[in-house]
């Protein structure tokens, strides 16, 4: 069993763009920030891009995704976004499978017609699927 509350987390991410020449930037969609669930909270977020954009708003996505839509109007040899996200993270258990699940066993068993739809012979693939007993 892991304790009640895990500690919080914070995750950076940077990621630079340089050219050669100053470009001019098209519309950009930035998916960054986590997504909140039954055991994700997002405490905090922030997100700095430098050329700062003209406009720059937030939506969500069809899957509840928060996206950034950042609109520039100036040209530049670098292009920087830094996202910073503190999070509380709370797994009710550390495995959520229990021993009656199938997916519990490993290597998983697939019965006959299951494994026909995933391995077909004339286009074999680099994995092993284990035959049902």
């Amino acid at each position: 069993m892991i304790a009640a509350t895990m500690p919080l987390l914070t995750i950076h991410h940077k990621t630079i763009y340089r050219y050669a020449h100053p470009v001019a930037f098209g519309e950009h969609r930035i998916m960054l920030r986590p997504r909140d669930g039954h055991d994700l909270r997002v405490l905090s977020g922030s997100l700095k891009i430098v050329p700062e954009p003209m406009r720059l708003r937030w939506i969500h996505d069809v899957f509840g995704n928060s996206v950034a839509i950042a609109t520039f109007d100036e040209r530049a040899e670098t292009l920087t976004f830094v996202s910073t996200a503190t999070v509380e993270h709370n797994p009710a258990e550390e495995f959520a499978l229990t021993p009656d699940d199938p997916a519990y066993f490993y290597p998983f068993l697939y019965d006959d017609e299951q494994y026909s739809e995933q391995y077909d012979p004339q286009h074999p693939r680099d994995v092993h699927l284990p035959q049902a007993p």
